[in-house]
């Protein structure tokens, strides 16, 4: 068994426009959040759901329902296959029959979204690769710890910190020798006032970068407000529609559709004003 830890998570929530086809358009909107390894939970309603499963002799099986299902449960786990990111989802559905409840499960081979959420955990410091396997239909995803060369460096400056403060006691027993050698006795004391001036001369050195906190009083980020236009990376030319500092709507001029992205994930440039009709433009890249 292989165990790999991972300490840089984040938990991104997807909700799925009516129409969208799984598990494809999950798969580019966590490539499009840099999600490339990671696991998956929601629930929703889906339709022309195609599922796979196995027989009795471990063979792939797969049906096909063409009516809205309740998904009660959806499981997954994220993966890189080739240079893509990979997606593989479970699901528990439920559907009503003449003959009363009935519930199918298995791997959702295709899908379309009615309504769905999906919490998805990014493990960001752990490479996972799908591996084909050709006993099962169901690729295996390998964990690979990300090399991380950051904690060895930071373990030199901690030795070379410790030797400094030996260094002064030997100059102070050096300086009291010969100053006690020719004179009397009485004179052993006058090293001592003379010596911690030198002290505190060295100290008030260390706090004088006081003043570069100053600098950042002037980056202050301006987001888009409704009615704002705005050039998406993704989306193209869109209209603001609502923003609550955290998240924005956007309606894309091309062809109406309304998409809601998340402020923390986008690079906010400083915008533009047009001249004849007064409002302001935006570009928003992918924030790295």
């Amino acid at each position: 068994m292989n165990v790999v830890e991972s300490k840089g998570i984040r938990h991104l929530v997807v909700r799925a426009e009516s129409g969208e086809e799984l598990p494809r358009a999950l798969a580019q909107a966590l490539e499009e959040a840099s999600a490339k390894a990671g696991r998956l939970s929601g629930t929703g309603v889906l339709d022309s759901v195609e599922l796979a499963s196995v027989d009795a002799d471990g063979a792939r099986v797969t049906r096909r329902i063409d009516a809205p299902v309740m998904a009660v449960s959806i499981t997954g786990n994220i993966a890189q296959e080739g240079a893509a990111v990979s997606v593989r989802l479970y699901a528990t559905l439920v559907q009503e029959s003449p003959f009363g409840l009935q519930t199918v499960a298995g791997e959702i081979v295709s899908a379309r979204a009615l309504s769905l959420e999906i919490f998805a955990t990014a493990l960001d410091d752990v490479a996972l690769v799908r591996q084909g396997d050709d006993r099962s239909f169901a690729a295996a995803a390998s964990s690979q710890p990300q090399p991380q060369a950051q904690p060895q460096p930071q373990a030199q400056p901690q030795p070379q910190a410790q030797p400094q403060p030996p260094s002064p006691p030997p100059a102070r027993t050096a300086a009291p020798a010969p100053r006690i050698t020719h004179p009397e006795p009485p004179r052993a004391p006058a090293p001592f006032p003379a010596a911690a001036p030198t002290a505190p001369a060295e100290l008030p050195s260390a706090p004088t970068p006081v003043a570069r906190p100053m600098q950042h009083r002037d980056d202050i980020e301006v987001y888009p407000e409704t009615g704002d236009l705005v050039s998406h990376f993704h989306f193209g030319e869109c209209e603001v529609m609502s923003s609550d500092g955290e998240r924005i709507r956007l309606r894309q001029e091309k062809d109406g559709r309304v998409r809601e992205v998340a402020l923390g994930m986008l690079k906010i440039e400083a915008p533009t004003t047009d001249p004849a009709t007064g409002k302001r433009h935006f570009r928003l890249s992918r924030k790295h």
